[in-house]
Formats: C-alpha cells, structure tokens, sequence
C-alpha cells in the first residue's frame, strides 16, 4: 500500500517479527516487552556498528598483504568465509556480556534468551536496509501488490508494504522482487533467524549443566553456516546447486524461530513447575485452591482492566524470574527478590475482589505517577526529540516517496551541514546521558531484578555505539577530506549495504539514537535517584523497580480494604495473644516423621477443592481423649488465615509483623503439635520444609518465617500464627 514511507515500512516490519515472538512466548517470558524492543536498537548501533568497523579493518587489512588481492575480491572471499561468522558471533556478543551478570544469567530462561536475540539481529538486519535504501525515496516506485520498488534490476529490491508484513512470519525490511511478480510475499528476516537461534545456544551455555552446555554450541554453529552457506549463493552465480539449496531452506525459514521457540518455553515450563513446588509463599490464594496460574491471573486481571491485567502480567513475569533463579541455584541466593514476589502475592490477594478496585481509574494511576515521576525526565526528551527532529524528517518524513524532496533538501546546499551540526550536538548530549546512565548503573547495582540491569546495560551499549559511529564517521571525514555529503566506504561487506554510505545519512542515524536513550520512566529512575541520595531503602527500590506506578496502584487498591468475617466467639483472646512473643523458649525442631507426615497431608490436601481442605483439617481429631482442632477463623478469612486480606495494612499499622498460614496443611500441622502440647499450653515449634506461611512486616515487605506459636485452649481448639525466630 503505497501511503507509507520507506523507512517506516521497514521499522513495522523489523518490529513486527520481534512482536510476534513476543506474543508467542508469553506463557514462559520473563523479561519486559520494552526491553526486548530497546534490544533492537543495540543490534542496531551495537552489533551493527562494531561489526562495521572490524568487517573494514579485516577486509582493508588483507587486501593491503603483499598477497592479499584486490579489495574487491578480498570483500568477495570474506562475504561467505570470516564475515558471516564474525556476525553471529557478534550478534550474540550483548547477550554473552549481560549474562556476564549473574542476577541476569539465574533469572532468565531460555525463552528469554531466544527473544532478546532475535531483537538483536532484527536490529541488525535493519541498519542493513536503512543503510542500503534509506535515500531511495526518490527512485521508489509503488508496486500494484503492494509496497515499494526500487528499480535497479530484473531483480529489483523491495519494501513489502502493510498487507505483506503483517501477513507474513518474521518478515524482513526488504526482499528482491523477481520480475512480472504480481503477488509478492514479504521474505522472512534472516538475521532474526539465525540469532534466535543462536541465542537458544547462548541459553544452554549459560544455563545448562554439564555435557549439556556443549550442546549450546549446536545452534550457534548451525546460525554461522546456514548463513555462509547463503552468502556463497548470492557471491556465486553459477553454483546452481547450491543456490537451489539456499532457496529450498529459505522456504523453511520462517519456521527456525517457532521451533527454537518451542524448545526453549518446554525446558522453561518444566523449570517453573519444578520450582513452584520448592518457592514458599508465591502461590496465589486462588492456586492454592486448586486452579491453574493463567485462571488465577486472568480472572484477577478482568477486575480493573488495564490496571489490574497490567499488574497480573507484571507479576507473572517477576515470579518466572523468581522460579528461573530458584531451578538453578541456591535458594538462599534469591532471598531479595522471593520477598518483593511474596509481597507482591499477599497484596494480589487482598485485591482479588471486585470492591478493592472501586475508585482506582485513571485519575489514582495519575497520583500515583506522580510519586515516582523525576521531574528532571521531561527536559531530557524534549531536548532530545529537538535533536532528533532533522533526522525524523529526513528519514520518516522523507521517505515517503510523495515527500521525496524533503529529503532531497537534506542531500543538497546546506542540507548535509545541518545534519552533521545537529550530529555533533548529539554526540556531546549522548555523552553527557552516558555519564547519567552510568551513575543509575552505580545505584542499582544491588537491586535483584534483572530485568533492570538489561534496561541500563541496553542503553549504555547503545550509547557506545553512537558514539563509537559518531567518532569514526569525524575521524574519516577529517583524514579523507570528505563532505557531508560524500560516501564514506567503498566496497564494503553488511551485504553491501555501505557501499554507497554517505556520510549525511550516519548523521541522521544518530540522531535516531537518541530514541532509545530516554531516560528510564517509572519505578528505575525513582529507586536509582532514591538509592544515590539515600532516601528510599533498598526493599523500597525493588518495589518501585518490579511494579512502578502500578505498585502504587496495588498497594492503594489494597488500602482499600476488603469486607471479611468479623471476628468468630473466642478470636478477640487469640488476636490479643498475636502480638506477644516469649524470647526466651526455643522452638522445638521438626523431625523427619513430623517433615513426612507434613509432605502426605499437603499431597493429600492438594489433591482435594478448597471446601473440602478446610471442611477436613477443621473436623479435628482426637488423640489421648481430647478433641483437637484448629480456629475456625485459620482456614477462613480471620486473622493468621489463609485467606486473610490484610496482612501488610496490620503489620504496618500495629508496628509489628504478622504472619500468615499459605494452606490448610500448614493449618493442620499447626493443630498437630497443639496436639503434641496438651490443653492449656504454648509453644514455638519449627515450620517443616516446603510450607506456604508468610509474614508481612512493618516497613510493607514480606519474609518466609520460620516458626508458629502455638496455643491450645482448654476446650482442645488450637490457636497459632507463624513467626521468624
């Protein structure tokens, strides 16, 4: 459809891809959609900028050997040999560096892995065709199927238009048209297939045990020869044989990326059953009940749409982080972020009700913005989209081919100067936002989500590679004498997309830079502003970094309150016994036929509907001719219970933590050592591995205790809560 620029032709394509991976890998992902498009612009200005400057010093290098050859047949040779592979694994470079981090290499999956790379090498397959046909606006002719020709042969490029691209799978900025194609179909982008694939590799490297890790090398070594393999084909004509090949592969393509997909969300799926049954505390009211984690989302996600659906799948995604880093290591180790999941859990059930929600709209998420808005922030974009502005006319609006000749302004009399002066300007103003990136890298270095390491070391290589381009675009204009307007490299490899570089054209793409160095909004920028100045603890700043406004929002919806039992005969004595905790007496310790009686009647509960739990672990039993059995108020919605709602408001208004019981196992293990105990005593006794309790504490975070106090009463009714000792 010819009403659509060039480049945003190509953009949609580019973004499309990486959203339909996004899309299809929601159940198992646990990194953010902003992060894996921000991934884009690194492969754009990371992976495509170093992968310029070390395919030209290789390809200068050789050709200057006393053997060496021409530059043209040198650039030839390494198209299909040193290149393909120096790509790949440059490729994957950003993400063998963030894994580097170890919060980063334990909470994310091998879905998150494949999804970040083939981002990457979506970017990098767009600063190809910008590179290659971002001034042809002028030449471009609409095609009656749809998208633009750029005539230069029988086999013209092509920019597939809206209908191709969102009809296709993964497609690619541009394809070659062969001639007399009246229905054309946009190709499947390369450069996403082979690093989503390597990127699966880099997964089993990094998460992988063993001999296992060698077979990450696998899909990593398949990405460099499929793509020697079509580069070979397109620098040699006459290998018929091969090049039948190339386009029988190319059939298949589009499927590469959905089975490296499949592979990945199967090894992760199993990851995060195997955990949730060895995380305390992070299961959902609605879980523990029996239903599924996706039935319990959404239903809690259709209470306040968007506001809550938002918040279901934020803390999905935490949670899976939580999981991935629980799989593969010490449990210990992911102590910080198991609390912000539970805290998370707790106030997700107390707003799990449609009378939390009323009077949260637009107007509370606003407040709410405001408490973590940096003021600061705004400047930053404006005079950044005042920068950028010469290059969005000169590549967006001068890209329409109706809107030619605004780009054909820049390309003449005082055009390239312009952008070379606003090019500068971008560089002295990225420099400055580097040093301010590096400053939040410094404050949050001790937050334990990964997801906000990713975002900072994103825009920091992103930066990088600005400047890096910005620098060696100068450096050559000075030592070659060049214009503004004149071409920078000759042939060159990146598929000979730089052959016809000018040097007006890398002006404008960094300036487009500026577009992924905002800075961070929302919960990052407040928990790294709030850690430098020291105002905010750090529990705080992983709050704000995992929720952001919407924590806000769940914590006012949570405010709220929600309409619970009042409290049953004989609960105002136990309420008054929960804030009282004897120093002096050590907990009895759990022995292993109390740990295996636990294991069998939390099977067995697990296996029963939430009626049925409470209606058996409150009949009670008997033993030594007393009738023992728990308050009524512990499997309902009473204080201590495990569907009580208030935890965090109690804790912080009484000043002291309050624990909670996570299932009506814990209920009946609790009624057991009352039995244990005897009519008229207390005790503190150990929790058994693998139970649910939690404890909310005064400041609104959350702990797994330890312990439960235990109290029975005359009559045989058992009162107790869980504690930390």
């Amino acid at each position: 459809m010819g009403e659509l620029g060039m480049a945003v032709l190509m953009m949609t394509a580019t973004v499309y891809g990486v959203v339909q991976l996004l899309v299809l890998s929601s159940p198992t992902r646990s990194v953010r959609v902003s992060t894996v498009l921000l991934a884009i612009a690194v492969g754009v200005y990371g992976c495509g900028i170093v992968t310029v400057l070390l395919e030209y010093a290789y390809t200068r290098t050789v050709s200057d050997q006393p053997h060496g050859g021409t530059l043209l047949d040198t650039v030839k040779t390494a198209s299909y040999t040193v290149d393909p592979v120096m790509e790949e694994l440059i490729k994957i470079t950003p993400l063998l560096v963030a894994a580097w981090n170890v919060k980063i290499r334990r909470q994310w999956g091998l879905t998150d892995y494949v999804v970040t790379g083939a981002a990457l090498g979506a970017g990098f397959g767009l600063l190809e065709a910008v590179a290659r046909f971002g001034l042809d606006a002028a030449r471009a002719i609409s095609h009656p199927g749809g998208g633009w020709v750029i005539p230069d042969s029988l086999q013209a490029p092509w920019i597939p238009g809206p209908d191709q691209v969102f009809a296709a799978w993964f497609p690619a900025p541009f394809t070659t048209l062969d001639f007399g194609g009246a229905h054309p179909a946009a190709d499947t982008s390369p450069h996403l297939v082979y690093t989503a694939a390597a990127a699966l590799g880099v997964g089993i490297l990094m998460r992988g045990r063993r001999w296992l890790r060698a077979l990450g090398l696998v899909p990593i070594a398949t990405a460099c020869a499929h793509h020697m393999l079509a580069n070979y084909a397109a620098a040699q004509p006459g290998a018929r044989d091969t090049q039948s090949l190339v386009e029988d592969l190319n059939g298949i393509l589009w499927t590469i990326p959905l089975a490296v997909l499949a592979i990945a969300m199967g090894a992760d799926m199993w990851q995060i059953r195997r955990a949730k049954r060895t995380v305390p505390g992070v299961l959902l009211r609605e879980e523990r009940a029996g239903r599924t984690g996706f039935a319990a989302l959404t239903g809690y996600g259709l209470w306040c749409v968007p506001w809550s659906t938002l918040i279901a799948l934020r803390f999905a995604r935490m949670r899976r982080a939580l999981f991935y880093s629980a799989a593969g290591t010490p449990y210990a180790d992911s102590a910080p972020l198991h609390r912000t999941v539970a805290w998370t859990t707790a106030q997700i059930d107390a707003t799990d009700h449609q009378h939390a929600w009323q009077g949260v709209g637009p107007r509370t998420v606003r407040q709410a913005a405001r408490t973590l808005r940096d003021r600061r922030r705004g400047w930053f974009i404006l005079i950044s989209l005042v920068l950028m502005l010469p290059a969005l006319v000169f590549l967006g609006a001068g890209s329409f081919p109706a809107a030619a000749e605004l780009q054909q302004r820049f390309t003449t009399n005082d055009g390239p100067a312009v952008l070379m002066a606003f090019g500068i300007a971008a560089l002295l103003w990225t420099t400055w936002t580097l040093t301010r990136l590096m400053r939040i890298w410094q404050a949050t270095s001790t937050l334990p989500l990964a997801d906000a390491h990713a975002v900072i070391r994103f825009r920091i290589w992103t930066a990088l590679g600005s400047l890096i381009a910005g620098t060696a675009l100068l450096l050559r204009m000075h030592q070659e004498g060049l214009g503004a307007g004149d071409k920078l490299f000759r042939n060159f490899h990146l598929l000979e997309a730089l052959n016809n570089f000018l040097a007006y054209l890398g002006f404008a793409l960094i300036l487009l830079a500026l577009l992924a160095l905002f800075p961070p909004g929302g919960g990052l920028a407040f928990a790294g502003a709030g850690v430098a100045a020291g105002t905010i603890t750090v529990e705080a700043a992983i709050h704000a970094t995992a929720l952001g406004t919407l924590g806000i929002v769940l914590m006012t919806a949570a405010g709220g309150g929600a309409p619970t039992d009042g409290p049953p005969e004989g609960q105002a004595d136990a309420g008054s016994q929960s804030g009282s905790r004897p120093t002096s007496e050590e907990p009895n310790p759990v022995t292993e036929e109390q740990q295996q009686s636990f294991n069998q009647s939390q099977q067995h509960l697990n296996g029963l509907s939430k009626r049925k739990q409470a209606d058996e672990v409150g009949r009670g039993f008997e033993k030594d001719g007393q009738k023992y059995k728990p308050e009524a108020p512990l499997l309902k919605t009473g204080k201590h219970g495990v569907d009580w709602s208030e935890g965090t408001a109690r804790a912080i208004r009484d000043g002291r933590p309050q624990g909670q019981f996570g299932s009506a196992a814990d209920v009946k293990y609790a009624a057991e050592r009352g039995a244990e105990l005897g009519p008229n005593k207390t005790g503190f006794f150990r929790l058994p591995e693998g139970h649910n309790c939690i404890e909310y504490l005064p400041d609104g975070t959350t702990r797994t205790p330890n312990s439960i106090f235990v109290k029975v009463y005359p009559n045989g009714k058992v009162h107790a809560y869980p504690l930390t000792r």
